[in-house]
């Protein structure tokens, strides 16, 4: 006698963790930092010359973003990711060929933003979000955790390659985990959306499924730009980029400047990725239950006391607390992004509001790390910025604390498509 079937969404979300732990965030813009010092030993570049590499990829990102997520909606995402995932693998083992001079570093980084921008998470995220309804949270969760595990593995992976092998093949390693495992993955595993078969005996859509390549019935493109929840959204998501990610990016020449060495430094950014995992699901979980933005107030403020520990000179055991703190946040930030897009918008307009927000949180990345090294560079330590950042993460939490209920901002959606009835996700 078999035992109860398990349902093919959770080997959807596998898949998604997976693939997400190997996108152009973990192994190209988290990267980075790794790399920071032997660049500039190397080649003499300041980190604000390198960093500005992160300014590129995220300019190219937040362009692309909003394209890519039209191109899921109309043709899927397995479509999307496959060619994106080799685009990227190529682009990243070119980066130890050719980059010794800095426009051809920020050529590099600008083509990943722009042509692998489809291996980011908006396809997975909105395959999981036609795969569950019921458990949506928690799936999300599971998903973007496994994201966050590109943060705990790549750094000492990579450190050790750097250390035993020099930087070039730490690029290597990573263009070689990105055409080996990502690439399989969504070509055998990958499916789009479930069919009456993968719903028998399941509770877990309150409607039918959408259709592979689209379905549902999308608002108007101008009714959603005229909704000021998405602005609140995107002001929302703008700060607290700017302040996580501009931290990640600079977190270990900090510690390394405050005398820690390269493999405990390193150890500090893993731990990071460890509290960002962990964070996810957990709030994953949580969110299907209790309000997300009540949930999302509480992470930032966590975040915020974390920071505030780095800028009072948090080292060793300090700083590991410390990043706890800063990785809830980071945790809470993608989930909350993925969860409100589809409970405020629908799935139906997933791809395009994900695309639009998305792109408010590469501004904010784009801009952190470049203002780090820009602090440092000019001010000989990151103190500032870091108050700068904790003043932003609280006025992130005050403008999240207006976010209306989901039922609300559902039907602003709807009556601005013109229609009376309300249906919610």
């Amino acid at each position: 006698m078999s035992g109860p079937r398990i349902y093919y969404g959770w080997w959807i979300v596998v898949t998604a963790a997976i693939g997400m732990s190997t996108g152009p965030g973990q192994f190209a813009f988290g990267a980075l930092g790794l790399f920071m010092i032997p660049l500039g030993d190397e080649f003499g570049w300041s980190r604000t010359e390198i960093s500005l590499a992160l300014t590129f990829f995220t300019v190219a990102l937040a362009l692309a973003i909003p394209y890519i997520g039209t191109l899921v909606d109309r043709h899927g995402s397995r479509n999307v990711l496959l060619p994106s995932f080799l685009v990227f693998g190529v682009l990243l083992a070119l980066i130890p060929v050719f980059a010794d001079r800095l426009w051809v570093l920020y050529l590099l980084f600008f083509l990943i933003g722009s042509l692998a921008a489809g291996s980011n998470a908006l396809p997975y995220l909105r395959t999981i979000s036609a795969w569950f309804d019921r458990r949506r949270g928690l799936a999300l969760g599971i998903a973007m955790g496994g994201s966050g595990m590109g943060y705990v593995y790549v750094p000492p992976a990579v450190q050790y390659m750097i250390d035993h092998h020099g930087w070039r093949s730490g690029y290597f390693l990573l263009a070689v985990v990105t055409v080996v495992v990502a690439v399989p993955l969504v070509y055998f595993v990958l499916r789009e959306s479930p069919t009456a078969r993968d719903l028998e005996g399941v509770d877990e859509l309150h409607s039918a499924p959408i259709a592979a390549n689209g379905g549902g019935d999308p608002a108007p493109f101008g009714a959603l730009l005229r909704q000021p929840l998405l602005w609140l959204l995107f002001v929302i998501f703008c700060g607290l980029s700017f302040c996580l990610y501009g931290v990640l990016s600079h977190l270990v020449p900090m510690l390394r400047d405050r005398g820690m060495d390269p493999g405990s430094a390193a150890l500090v950014q893993s731990t990071l990725g460890m509290a960002l995992v962990v964070s996810r699901i957990l709030i994953g979980y949580i969110v299907d239950r209790v309000f997300a933005p009540h949930v999302a107030v509480g992470c930032f403020l966590l975040s915020a006391a974390g920071i505030a520990l780095l800028a009072y000179g948090a080292i060793d055991a300090v700083a590991f607390l410390a990043v706890v703190g800063i990785g809830i946040s980071m945790g809470a930030e993608i989930d909350m992004l993925a969860f409100l897009t589809g409970r405020y918008f629908g799935v139906e307009n997933f791809g395009r509001v994900y695309g639009i927000l998305f792109t408010s949180f590469l501004i904010g990345t784009s801009l952190g790390p470049v203002g780090y090294g820009y602090a440092f560079e000019t001010l000989g330590s990151y103190d500032w910025v870091l108050f700068l950042s904790i003043g932003l993460m609280l006025a992130s939490a005050v403008l999240t604390i207006r976010l209306p209920r989901y039922e609300d901002g559902r039907r602003a959606v709807r009556l601005a498509m013109g229609k009376s009835t309300e249906e919610t996700t």
